[in-house]
């Protein structure tokens, strides 16, 4: 009898694993295009009352089991809010550099008031790494009163070349 329970158990566990893997939400550059698009709109929508909804750790800016979430700065460079570096919160971040030299928020900033929208790739380490890999996030201007943001998502391992291949409309940031 014990033996029919532990395997019982055991079949148990293990679909109940490929069930939850199954229905997993893969970290994609449209899953970081689409949550960074709607956090835009609740923005527009909310202002500043948006941002505790886009911050809840068990809310929808926060997918693909935590990998993927939403930022938001503002035109100043000044981070407004980071769901998983809240010590960035207030903080200027027009001096951050990547390890090629491009200024992240510059760049950002940059695409954002040049197209509305669209993707910067640069390279940064990836949490508890210390070597740089390909990063690039997708950026969206939004207005609401007198504050206008950046809302923005991104993700490792995807390069500017994969990126015009998969989004051949959409603007991607390139140094002069």
């Amino acid at each position: 009898m014990k033996k029919t329970v532990l395997i019982f158990l055991i079949a148990l566990s293990v679909s109940m694993g490929f069930a939850f893997s199954a229905g997993a939400e893969a970290l994609t550059p449209e899953l970081c295009k689409a949550k960074a698009k709607a956090a835009a709109a609740l923005l527009k929508a909310e202002g500043d009352g948006a941002l505790a909804k886009i911050k809840d750790s068990n809310g929808e800016f926060r997918f693909a089991q935590g990998k993927g979430y939403v930022w938001i700065h503002n035109l100043d460079g000044v981070m407004v809010m980071h769901p998983i570096k809240p010590a960035l919160d207030g903080k200027g971040l027009l001096d951050m550099r990547d390890v090629d030299g491009r200024y992240l928020f510059v760049a950002m900033n940059e695409l954002c008031e040049d197209h509305g929208e669209g993707w910067v790739p640069y390279s940064w380490p990836k949490p508890g790494e210390e070597k740089s890999s390909p990063k690039v996030s997708y950026v969206v201007l939004v207005n609401h009163g007198d504050n206008t943001y950046v809302a923005g998502a991104g993700m490792y391992d995807v390069t500017a070349k994969e990126i015009k291949a998969k989004f051949p409309g959409d603007a991607v940031y390139e140094d002069e």
